[in-house]
């Protein structure tokens, strides 16, 4: 996961709390937990080199000999609310995988999987300012960090492997049983804010 502190929704280490915590629950295959910050966090911290704003500080994911292996990515703002064992060896073997979003088909990068050196990426990143990345991205609906890798990196979407129901948005007014990941899409749409959701308060803890 990435931490950068504050901004409209104010995220800070409770969340990569929460988000380790719920992944304990839920993965029993081996792995390292691993937080990208620029703050202290409760698990292996990698530090925050750049000046990317925002969702932007995402792109430091892809900096070059960060990890030894395969990659799952999760937004701190997503819920894990079911066993995830199942999906991560239905893309195990994908190079790189994105989530779609549900309404635009575009990529989310709040659910990503990779498998090997994507540091393409932050190189084309540095090859100009954070502004005029920013400006090219900054319509809906590619907007943003996740435009900029879709754009990028030749990529499937993490539906082509699973049930469609294994996800959920935030928005849905009806959540199946099968929901392994509640997805939080705008800034008024957040777990901190919908403390009243049934799996917020099931799962984010």
């Amino acid at each position: 996961c990435v931490l950068k502190q504050g901004g409209k929704v104010g995220y800070d280490a409770t969340w990569v709390e929460k988000l380790q915590n719920s992944i304990k629950r839920n993965i029993t295959l081996p792995y390292k937990f691993t937080c990208l910050s620029d703050c202290d966090v409760p698990c292996d911290r990698i530090p925050l080199i750049s000046t990317g704003k925002g969702y932007w500080s995402k792109l430091e994911l892809f900096r070059p000999n960060l990890f030894d292996g395969p990659v799952l990515y999760i937004d701190l703002d997503n819920v894990i609310c079911g066993n995830l064992d199942n999906l991560v060896e239905k893309i195990k073997h994908e190079k790189f995988v994105m989530l779609r979003e549900y309404d635009t088909k575009v990529a989310s990068s709040s659910i990503m999987w990779w498998n090997g050196d994507f540091s393409q990426l932050w190189l084309k990143w540095l090859n100009n300012t954070p502004e005029f990345w920013r400006s090219q991205y900054a319509k809906m609906p590619k907007i943003g960090d996740q435009a900029f890798i879709e754009d990028n990196i030749q990529h499937t979407f993490l539906q082509n492997y699973i049930p469609e129901d294994w996800i959920s948005w935030s928005n849905q007014k009806k959540i199946s049983v099968e929901s392994r990941v509640l997805v939080f899409r705008k800034p008024g749409q957040k777990p901190s804010n919908m403390s009243d959701h049934p799996m917020v308060q099931q799962n984010w803890k």
